[in-house]
């Protein structure tokens, strides 16, 4: 199994958000048992999800711990009856009948009421804390439901920034393997020989050049074993604004891109490093766009010359 590929598929995140079904929960927990990587990673998106939560705690507001303990306390009396809210409080004492006469008045025989008597009903004080209790029971519960859904907004957001994180680290991953390909295969492609000059390996045609280029030398060296190419433009003037000399292979009358190269006064002794040739009867220079081409352009030939037995 390839470890690394199912530690980045985020399935250990939905296994730590509660997300996954019961049959893959305990496939998790298999391979958790299995590979000592997986259960690290594991272990430590437990840990972020535990200091995220520390980070986001909301505590619930003192006064209501306070606000119980008093109600309990003052139970049966006309205070803490008084704390309860409107639809919990118990009907006081003394309580008046609202059937009184109007003074002056004197109600008709026909209106005379049977007076009612109101029997009190004894209320014990475990039913009144079982009240207390419901009461405190709906708040924390409606306070709870409020927590969790802040908290899986936020958790949900801390998913959603770990895949990005994840996908990020994935890109560069993938571009780093890819750079890494890209040096490798210029090297293979281009080999650095340690000292071209005094190598007998190599074979330095001078390329001598005519016309508008009378006068112009460049010398080029061909390792026919390691196919390394090097290039000393000896005398070659600064190529105009936006252009630059090529180097190419004539192989069977055909012209091969061996690399783009720079002149000046400064570069006289330098070697440059040019593209690996196989195999060349010959080389030439044309004068190119800046950054080369990939066909020559032929009337645009400053010099050429064949490579020597």
């Amino acid at each position: 199994m390839d470890v690394q590929r199912y530690i980045s598929s985020g399935i250990l995140e939905s296994y730590v958000f509660g997300m996954l079904p019961e049959t893959e929960q305990t496939e998790v927990e298999k391979l958790v048992s299995q590979y000592p990587d997986v259960k690290a990673a594991l272990d430590l998106l437990q840990q972020d999800k535990e200091r995220f939560v520390q980070l986001y705690a909301v505590a619930p507001p003192t006064g209501i711990k306070n606000r119980l303990t008093e109600i309990i306390r003052q139970e049966n009396t006309e205070d803490g009856n008084k704390l309860l809210p409107e639809e919990l409080r118990a009907p006081m004492n003394g309580a008046k009948h609202n059937g009184h006469q109007v003074p002056g008045k004197k109600k008709p025989d026909i209106e005379k009421e049977t007076p009612i008597k109101y029997l009190a009903t004894p209320k014990s004080s475990s039913d009144r804390l079982w009240k207390y209790l419901t009461a405190a029971i709906v708040v924390l519960l409606i306070g709870s439901v409020v927590m969790n859904f802040f908290f899986f907004q936020k958790s949900t957001d801390y998913k959603s920034r770990y895949k990005s994180l994840i996908a990020t680290k994935e890109k560069l991953d993938a571009e780093k393997e890819h750079q890494a390909l890209t040096s490798s295969k210029e090297t293979t492609a281009i080999p650095v020989d340690p000292d071209p000059l005094s190598n007998p390996d190599f074979k330095w045609t001078q390329l001598q050049g005519g016309g508008a280029y009378a006068g112009k030398s460049v010398s080029v060296g061909w390792n026919a074993q390691t196919q390394a190419v090097y290039l000393q433009a000896k005398i070659m003037p600064l190529p105009p604004a936006g252009k630059q000399f090529q180097l190419w292979a004539i192989v069977n009358k055909k012209l091969v891109d061996a690399g783009v190269f720079d002149t000046g006064a400064e570069l006289t002794q330098e070697l440059q490093h040019m593209k690996a040739v196989a195999v060349a009867q010959g080389f030439a220079i044309t004068l190119e766009k800046k950054g080369g081409s990939t066909e020559p352009s032929m009337n645009q030939v400053c010099m050429s010359a064949k490579v020597t037995k």
